[in-house]
């Protein structure tokens, strides 16, 4: 689904973000007690450099979304990380990811990238930074690999480790873990978490709780019956629910009708081939799927509905239906705004978005002549066409959108002055340095330094194609 599609999708449903997106989550990480016992103790771990961090679990258990809100709790207290999930390279080259992710030019072999690395952990660990190394899907490193990872963990200050050591990946894992031959490292595993399903409990909190997140709360009903299928159909593994409750939405935006039964699950689940559906509440999936392709663009007029002051409490929900057949005030600032730069209204197209905005940010965002502005209660909303796609700009994840952030806020300034010279190329990988600028650009324009991209600090940057260099750019992710 493009952006403008998946805008209209939740602006249909009246959601704010989506509740079950097909990638790692951490702004809605969901914890167990268990879970935050293990996060805690991981983190403690790492902060007092005591070793290897070891974490298994099934494929679509949360194994990343834990990775990625540990490298928060760990990076929130001054740690550097750095994170290498393409553990296809092997060897030489994984070293050299290594040391680019930490921003260090790699050098001409093994050993000199060694030293290098070496260097600045010594130089971490003098300024009191503790310098952690996060291997995702480290299943498919092969002996050498982890020969390699035990050497870098012999690197020390004569005190304490300078580098800790996070691998996480699937079962087998811990079957290469078990080999005699590197016994060495294993034995420095100090901390194992295994990732486990959701019991039908947590189950049912986990489904509520992503739905309440993202602005259901009242607006969509499951009844007691549909956890119950959500659980069977999807056994306690997230990545499961994600993909059976995504099409339990697509149900009730072409139905109109708020309530999720154990039928509509079941048939989601059977789309999605986790079940055999034994009735259909609904319309076929397919057609549903040919809705959110050619349809769904009338939901776009409910995000401008929803921008005025909301409906009493009693009100039934807006279907999409009723959506449709609704008219523009054709004296509506926002309207007329998007008239006059050729948009066709809010009613026509469902790429828009539309954000409350705070008044500290509105005479920057007056200067802009891509973003429509309009009173509404006793606030001031913003409408515009996303440029950014920001189920491509989260933490970990190379693409061609983080490559354009990362040339937007060097051209912005917004780098740090002491990155060593290898930095000066973007390489299309968030870490922890484009984190950092980012939170360095949302300090500039009074935001909380989340170093995360929500909705208004992606506002408030240029396009991508429109960064003007203020000044000489210091450097991008490594």
């Amino acid at each position: 689904m493009n952006a403008g599609a998946a805008n209209a999708y939740l602006a249909g449903l009246g959601l704010s973000r989506s509740p079950f997106p097909p990638t790692p989550d951490a702004d809605a990480y969901f914890h167990t007690a268990a879970l935050q016992r293990d996060l805690a103790e991981a983190a403690h771990c790492l902060l007092a450099r005591k070793g290897f961090v070891l974490l298994t679990g099934e494929v679509g258990t949360g194994k990343s979304t834990f990775v990625r809100k540990l490298l928060d709790e760990v990076t929130g207290q001054g740690a550097i990380a750095s994170l290498v999930f393409n553990t296809f390279l092997q060897g030489d080259e994984l070293l050299a990811a290594v040391l680019r992710d930490f921003g260090i030019k790699p050098g001409t072999g093994a050993a000199d990238n060694i030293d290098r690395l070496n260097t600045f952990l010594v130089r971490r660990w003098e300024a009191g930074s503790t310098c952690v190394l996060v291997i995702d899907d480290a299943q498919n490193l092969g002996l050498d690999s982890l020969e390699l990872l035990r050497l870098l963990s012999n690197l020390e200050s004569g005190q304490e480790k300078l580098l800790q050591i996070v691998l996480a990946g699937q079962p087998e894992l811990e079957a290469q873990l078990g080999r005699h031959e590197i016994r060495q490292l294993t034995s420095r595993i100090v901390k194992h978490i295994r990732m486990p399903a959701l019991d039908s409990g947590d189950c049912a909190r986990y489904v509520e709780f992503r739905l309440a997140l993202a602005g259901a709360a009242g607006r969509i009903r499951m009844t007691p019956r549909a956890h119950a299928a959500v659980f069977r159909d999807s056994a306690g593994n997230p990545r499961r629910i994600h993909l059976i409750m995504d099409r339990c939405l697509y149900g009730v935006l072409a139905s109109g009708d708020p309530v999720i039964d154990a039928g509509l699950v079941r048939t989601a689940a059977a789309e999605a081939g986790f079940s055999r559906a034994r009735r259909r509440r609904r319309a076929p999936f397919a057609a549903i799927a040919l809705l959110a392709a050619t349809g769904i663009a009338a939901a776009a007029g409910f995000a401008w509905h929803a921008a005025t002051p909301a409906a009493p409490a009693t009100a039934p929900p807006v279907a999409v239906t009723h959506v449709a057949t609704r008219q523009a005030t054709p004296a509506d600032p926002l309207d007329a705004c998007l008239a006059r730069q050729g948009a066709g209204g809010a009613r026509e197209d469902g790429g828009l978005q539309v954000l409350a905005v705070p008044e500290a940010q509105l005479a920057f965002l007056r200067e802009r002549g891509d973003v429509c502005l309009a009173r509404r209660g006793d606030g001031s909303v913003a409408a515009w066409r996303p440029h950014w796609r920001v189920e491509r700009l989260i933490a970990g994840e190379r693409s061609d959108e983080v490559r354009a952030l990362q040339s937007a806020l060097a051209a912005l300034g917004a780098f740090p002055r002491d990155l060593p010279a290898d930095a000066e190329s973007a390489d299309g990988l968030f870490g922890p340095r484009t984190r950092a600028a980012l939170m360095t650009f949302q300090q500039r324009h009074g935001l909380a330094a989340s170093g995360r991209c929500d909705p208004l600090t992606l506002l408030l940057l240029p396009r991508p194609a429109d960064a003007t260099p203020t000044e000489t750019a210091h450097g991008r992710h490594g």
